[in-house]
């Protein structure tokens, strides 16, 4: 009888996982600071220092990251988070499998999520536009032109808002239904790939690897230290 292979791949590096948690806890930090300073001002001088020194730690995290999209390695770097028509095709399957609540499976993939990862380029632009408001406003300065500055520091609360709840839905959905592990991934840099051999392959046989060839030289590389 012909069996899958379990192989376990690490996939984000140490600097990645440290800027997304980074990222993570201070929007959260942010989110919440920022709903109470706009919805109860009695408690705004409260929070006020928890949301600049958040802000602080955001830019910093988002700078390292920015950094990585062009002179980091593997799952760091920019082209990775382009979408080709490979991703774009397994990006619809995603988007199915979220559809049918896991009826259809989800597609294989390697590091970045197919239908999230152009997100995650839009969410960078969203960021960078919430900070340099959120700096503008720091100094009084409330238009740009007919520009709002007050409004679009809203919009930016309410589309990060939005995105932070879908995604970690879609982080749990993922561990859920999927095999890769993607929550643990985050936290220890591995993910795991079930590879399963082809049609016809001889029991006993070694099945076909499905990772990158490139990612596994780099980890052998690692490896012996080179």
């Amino acid at each position: 009888m012909q069996q899958s292979e379990i192989r376990r791949q690490q996939v984000w590096s140490k600097t990645l996982r440290w800027c997304h948690w980074g990222m993570t806890l201070s929007v959260l930090v942010l989110l919440f600071s920022g709903w109470l300073i706009a919805w109860a001002p009695e408690r705004a001088a409260s929070v006020n220092d928890a949301h600049f020194v958040a802000a602080a730690i955001l830019i910093a995290a988002l700078i390292i990251r920015l950094w990585l999209a062009f002179f980091g390695r593997g799952s760091d770097l920019l082209k990775n988070l382009l979408p080709g028509r490979h991703q774009l095709q397994q990006g619809w399957k995603v988007l199915r499998a979220y559809l049918s609540l896991g009826k259809i499976p989800l597609p294989k993939w390697y590091a970045h999520n197919p239908l999230w990862a152009p997100i995650y380029l839009f969410l960078f632009v969203v960021v960078l536009a919430q900070i340099a408001s959120g700096l503008l406003l720091l100094n009084q300065v409330t238009l740009i032109g007919s520009l709002s500055l007050r409004q679009m520091h809203v919009f930016g609360f309410q589309a990060i808002t939005l995105f932070t709840l879908l995604h970690i839905l879609a982080s749990f959905f993922h561990d859920a239904k999927g095999s890769g592990s993607d929550i643990s991934a985050m936290i220890n840099g591995h993910r795991i790939f079930v590879i399963d051999p082809p049609p016809g392959k001889q029991p006993g046989a070694s099945p076909t690897i499905a990772i990158p060839l490139n990612s596994l030289q780099r980890s052998r590389s690692q490896a012996s230290g080179k």
